[in-house]
């Protein structure tokens, strides 16, 4: 009995000795909160097949904002992925996780539908990022950062198959719709132009889905139909509207009727599937209007010959005149586009000098746009080597594209660090950097 109660004691005290050895590597890990990190997120885990859902990766960071320098898309497969377009400026918000505050930002966000039932996982994202020093060089150079990798969690997509049977004609339109069918006109002649429009409304797969085929008389002649999609960009999944215009020509008269086109749509939130029919139109077509008849009296014999005795002054005579009109008319135009240019320029040069009352978000926001007119699209999506690269192939000096970096790196820091408080000062170098950064981008601009 004493031999067990002291193997008992001897063992309780070995796992003591392990514990408080253990326990500042695991303080280490767990509280270790000022590394960024990324939350995957998704706004239906268990949609069905031709279902839209959206994907997002969101950024969580203290102190400064890391630099992403590159970046790893997720495996995809099983999936019709499509990327939204990234903001011009990508905005951080205050966020509380675990009782800890951070700055929270959407770095990724991809629009994707199963095309497959099943377990399909999404994984694989990552960002090569380097976080910046917490102190801002009062000269304003460049102090070393801290290269990290950041991955995100991945995620398990359970797609559901279609309920069976899925009727005939169905085309992918997964959602909650309404269609309609218009045309410009309901009477014309013969030869006249009709235009047809065929507008789907509503919510869901407007990316993917197929619309039903307008069917015209055989007598008309038409064009092949345009499509043009107009989304709600303010909503996560999509919506708006799909149209379908056909240009058409009735080439015989009498009375016409266009069908009414139907498309099957399955609706989630009902789970059923249902038939959308547009109305049918009318359309009567009469004959084309004949050519006026005037009752002018015919030139007496003698008139065709003075005509054709004058016919050669009067043509050379009327080049003329239209070659100098035409002179005029360029002249004064290009003065016009001089002019404007100039004061396009004066405006500009006297617009570009920062306010040294203006925040940091301000002046970040004021070099994309030049950086934009200077001939890099949506600068404020790229990653730090993406904006380096393009940084290359507009006309300015390497002292310039080491200064832009620098200037926004520093813009950065001050904008996102310390987490959940405002702004700090911003240091007398920056504006004055801003300033001879803007004119040098305005000049790279104006000789596009």
């Amino acid at each position: 009995m004493a031999k067990s109660l002291a193997l008992k004691r001897y063992c309780a005290l070995f796992w003591l000795i392990i514990t408080s050895l253990c326990a500042p590597a695991i303080t280490g890990a767990s509280g270790n909160q000022d590394k960024p990190f990324l939350v995957s997120s998704i706004s239906s885990t268990s949609p069905f097949v031709g279902q839209e859902i959206l994907l997002t990766y969101t950024l969580y960071f203290k102190n400064a904002a890391p630099k992403i320098s590159a970046e790893t898309n997720p495996s995809l497969q099983g999936l019709w992925a499509k990327e939204s377009v990234p903001d011009h400026f990508i905005k951080s918000i205050p966020a509380t996780v675990q009782g800890e505050r951070f700055r929270s930002a959407i770095v990724k966000q991809f629009r994707l539908v199963p095309i497959q039932s099943g377990s399909i996982t999404v994984s694989g994202y990552n960002m090569q990022c380097v976080l910046p020093q917490q102190q801002v060089a009062t000269n304003g150079n460049e102090l070393p950062d801290t290269p990290v990798k950041i991955t995100a969690p991945p995620i398990i997509i359970s797609a559901r198959a279609l309920p069976e049977p899925v009727p005939e004609g169905f085309s992918g339109a997964v959602g909650d719709f309404s269609l309609t069918l218009l045309s410009d006109k309901e009477h014309l002649r013969v030869g006249e132009p009709l235009s047809v429009k065929l507008t789907l409304t509503g919510k869901g797969s407007l990316l993917t889905l197929e619309l039903p085929v307008v069917h015209l008389p055989e007598s008309f002649r038409q064009n092949p139909p345009e499509r043009t999609t107009t989304l709600n960009k303010e909503s996560e999944l999509s919506s708006g509207s799909i149209t379908s215009t056909i240009l058409a020509w009735p080439q015989s008269e009498g009375e016409f009727q266009i069908t009414a086109p139907r498309l099957v749509v399955f609706n989630p939130a009902t789970k059923q599937f249902s038939t959308l029919l547009a109305k049918p139109l009318a359309l009567t077509v009469t004959a084309a209007v004949q050519g006026i008849m005037t009752n002018e009296k015919e030139p007496s014999d003698a008139t065709p010959e003075k005509m054709r005795d004058f016919s050669p002054l009067i043509t050379n005579t009327a080049i003329i005149i239209v070659l100098l009109l035409c002179g005029v008319a360029i002249a004064r135009a290009r003065k016009i586009i001089v002019q404007k240019r100039e004061k396009i320029q004066r405006d500009a040069a006297s617009e570009l000098k920062p306010d040294m009352g203006k925040s940091a978000g301000k002046m970040k926001q004021q070099l994309f746009t030049m950086l934009e007119e200077a001939g890099i699209k949506s600068p404020g999506g790229m990653t730090r080597s993406e904006l380096k690269q393009a940084l290359l192939e507009i006309n300015i000096t390497d002292e310039r594209r080491t200064e832009l970096l620098t200037v926004l790196d520093a813009l950065d820091m001050i904008i996102y660090c310390p987490a959940g408080t405002t702004e700090t000062g911003i240091p007398e170098w920056i504006p004055a950097k801003v300033t001879v950064l803007l004119n040098e981008l305005n000049k790279a601009g104006g000789a596009r």
